[in-house]
């Protein structure tokens, strides 16, 4: 019987020295980790009404008006930060998103915006009224989201593999949401229950990549104790095995992202670059971050000073 042939990106002899390197790249993540924090502490979140309070609503002109004239409106109207993102290419529809949901005197948004502009020119099908309450509560939910979903993958690596594989699996995850956070920062999208989308999205992803890795170690130590160096050689070997792979399933979901993070407006773009972000942090940190601290936690339990198998 023939063999079946599949396309192999990564030929199956290379052999790049990922664990020799991979000091360098967790000093760098480190760097990126301390900058991310210093940034959320000083510049901090560009929150959305999700978690501050605030008007979402959809406007229609009767007659085209540019989104450079609705901003003059609604900031004649007490909202001068409301965002503006159209909907069509018309210049009718536009969804607007302002933190304010009233003014001093207690006048809606809405209501200023007709008052303004002339009930008879604009039509505001649908309005959604978030309370600074409300806010509050969904951040410490979301907060609460990322925190359990962290404890549970952690929970199933370490029943799926060995101990040692635990932290590093937990360590990568925080690192790619902690970077993922800082990206938001840095580029000030707004932080609303779209990016906590994202950042949930990001930990699953993350995960599965590693597993992968975890699942090749596993099967090529097939139960036998290794010490530090011949464990280094086989977390080596097998990232380089299935980076073929790794390379491939990020590439392709990549491929499918970015034309929506190119091309699309409003939540789903901020969205979709956040996951082009994380699918790329996701990679490099399954293997300069979870796969050699393996090899670390090994060390610190001094498991590894007798080899019974090497690779």
């Amino acid at each position: 019987m023939q063999k079946q042939k599949f396309f192999q990106l990564i030929p199956a002899d290379t052999n790049i020295d990922f664990i020799g390197k991979y000091r360098m790249f967790v000093a760098l993540s480190l760097l990126l980790i301390v900058a991310s924090f210093v940034l959320m502490f000083t510049k901090g979140f560009h929150f959305g009404i999700d978690f501050t309070g605030g008007t979402v609503m959809q406007v229609n002109y009767k007659t085209p008006t540019s989104a450079e004239t609705v901003r003059e409106q609604l900031s004649q109207a007490g909202a001068p930060d409301a965002s503006v993102v159209s909907m069509d290419k018309t210049e009718h529809e536009y969804l607007i998103t302002a933190q304010s949901s009233s003014d001093v005197a207690g006048s809606s948004l809405p209501d200023k915006l007709r008052k303004l502009v002339g009930a008879d020119k604009l039509d505001i099908p649908q309005v959604d009224v978030v309370g600074p309450k409300v806010g509050g509560e969904l951040k410490w939910s979301a907060v609460l989201a990322l925190f359990y979903s962290i404890l549970l993958i952690m929970i199933y690596i370490w029943l799926r593999f060995d101990a040692k594989f635990a932290p590093g699996a937990t360590a990568a995850l925080v690192h790619d949401l902690i970077l993922t956070a800082g990206f938001y920062v840095v580029t000030g999208m707004e932080f609303d229950i779209t990016a906590v989308a994202a950042l949930l999205t990001i930990a699953g992803y993350s995960v599965n990549d590693t597993i992968v890795i975890y699942d090749r170690v596993r099967t090529m130590i097939g139960g036998a104790q290794l010490d530090n160096a011949a464990l280094a050689k086989t977390v080596n070997n097998a990232i380089n095995i299935t980076l073929s792979r790794t390379i491939l399933t990020s590439g392709f979901t990549a491929l499918s992202v970015i034309p929506v993070a190119i091309f699309c407006d409003g939540p789903i773009q901020a969205f979709s670059q956040a996951m082009l972000f994380g699918i790329l942090v996701g990679s490099y940190s399954t293997i300069y971050i979870a796969a050699p601290m393996t090899i670390s936690v090994q060390r610190l339990l001094g498991e590894g000073k007798v080899a019974t198998k090497r690779s």
